[in-house]
């Protein structure tokens, strides 16, 4: 990848971390910041942490290749941030107005990330094979696949 893709890599990836970190952590319910989400419903919610850790944990893996090359153990590696990093949210979210932390909200997010998980280990089981999946960043040269 090309410094300038790396740098978008970052880019994207932290601008959707910091958005997630923000709406996990803005207070609910009554105050200057609260209620902001009274329009969403309740299960609406719970659903709604699925696709976001499973985007976490794509996005996070693929800015992570920028730099060096995909294992199924650096996915994994990821996976496990991912997981300690909805654990975080949920257990912040016990001293924010209005938000409670809850085990199953917590549950929901690891739930998300695993989905990320599998569909990122199916993905590189069954992508074409070629020299442009090879040019992952600068570690790429010394990965056996790369090497033909």
């Amino acid at each position: 990848m090309t410094p300038r893709l790396n740098k978008a890599a970052w880019v994207v990836t932290a601008i959707y971390t910091a958005l997630l970190t923000t709406a996990s952590l803005l207070p609910s319910g009554q105050g200057p910041l609260g209620g902001w989400d009274a329009s969403i419903s309740p299960d609406l919610q719970d659903a709604l942490h699925l696709p976001a850790y499973a985007g976490l944990v794509v996005l996070w893996t693929l800015f992570y290749s920028t730099w060096s090359p995909l294992s199924t153990r650096s996915i994994l590696a990821v996976t496990c941030a991912c997981v300690a990093f909805g654990a975080a949210m949920e257990l912040a979210q016990s001293v924010i107005p209005g938000r409670t932390c809850s085990l199953n909200d917590g549950l929901v997010n690891a739930l998300g990330v695993i989905l990320g998980y599998l569909a990122l280990v199916a993905w590189r089981r069954f992508r074409p094979a070629g020299p442009a999946v090879c040019q992952s960043g600068p570690a790429a040269q010394e990965s056996a696949r790369c090497a033909e």
